[in-house]
């Protein structure tokens, strides 16, 4: 077995305070936004936890327009200097060329001169489209106005959640279904015994754990075992295996009530029927699974072959 995901649960809540300028957004986690800035503009950062956004935003004044961009993240000189295209732009006096325009005119062939581009109306109301994972910018114009906005995200593909890196992550940008992946991590075939050359990465998530101390974690073992005729035989090796990634860490310090281990068997296997050791390897993962913040989820992968027993 090679493969381990680590699964982030928590929820942290950030005070919006600060500039709130491009080069200094505030990261934000929860849906609801609900703020008051004296500034005339507002920026905000956030990862798109699926493909789909719903964005809504109200002034005090319910009346009014709401104005704000959405950029993919970027150098802010750029955005500044127009050098990077909004993704959506809704203002009262101006009109941006933005991606959702330049898609309607690939899509329908539209003329792409001033005057045509003009003429393209965007229902703003429309879900826009993102790329699930990435970092956009938020451009709210306030004009000191306290105002509020809802990020609301939809078709989140479960199977592939967001991937990170706990040696560089900022600890603000660590949210609800984040998944990490323990790379070096190997067993005894058909074992729930891990090898000696796992610990170093065994550690590292210890010193993780022990860093962060409002995380949980859920250690999830998942099988790759097409050919595999004994179901009861796949959960008690993910199940065992999960198990004794929790041993590790407790053993080591972390408390108990902060780990959970649950073994997947091979339910969730994103290749029913893999073709090649690449397909194997992605069936061996851990999918995020929320039970309350502050949470933290690792899951434990189970190595099975591509035929006969797993290993």
């Amino acid at each position: 077995m090679k493969f381990c995901f680590l699964v982030l649960l928590i929820s942290v809540s950030l005070p919006l305070f600060g500039q709130l300028s491009c080069t200094s957004p505030q990261y934000i986690k929860k849906k609801n936004i609900s703020i008051k800035h004296s500034d005339q503009e507002a920026w905000f950062k956030f990862r798109a936890k699926g493909a789909l956004l719903d964005f809504v935003g109200n002034y005090q004044e319910k009346d009014s327009l709401f104005e704000y961009e959405i950029y993919p993240l970027s150098d802010c000189k750029k955005i500044r200097s127009g050098r990077v295209t909004p993704i959506r732009s809704v203002l009262k006096k101006s009109k941006v060329v933005t991606s959702e325009i330049w898609k309607r005119v690939v899509e329908e062939g539209i003329c792409a001169c001033p005057s045509c581009l003009s003429k393209i109306d965007i229902d703003h109301q429309k879900p826009l489209r993102l790329k699930q994972g990435e970092f956009y910018l938020l451009k709210v114009l306030s004009y000191g106005k306290p105002f509020e906005f809802k990020l609301n995200f939809g078709e989140i593909d479960s199977l592939h959640p967001i991937q990170f890196s706990i040696d560089s992550i900022p600890f603000e940008e660590i949210e609800i279904g984040m998944v990490y992946q323990l790379r070096e991590v190997f067993f005894v075939p058909a074992e729930a015994k891990y090898l000696d050359k796992s610990i170093p990465e065994l550690k590292k998530l210890e010193l993780f754990l022990k860093k962060h101390q409002v995380l949980k974690v859920q250690v999830r073992g998942h099988v790759n075992g097409p050919a595999q005729t004994k179901p009861s035989f796949y959960q008690s090796l993910s199940d065992e295996r999960a198990l004794v990634i929790k041993e590790f860490l407790v053993e080591n310090g972390v408390a108990e009530q902060r780990v959970d281990a649950k073994g997947m068997s091979n339910f969730q296997m994103r290749y029913p029927s893999p073709k090649d050791s690449f397909q194997a390897k992605e069936n061996r993962r851990a999918m995020p699974q929320h039970t309350g913040p502050p949470n933290f989820s690792v899951e434990r992968n189970v190595h099975g072959a591509l035929k006969g027993q797993p290993t």
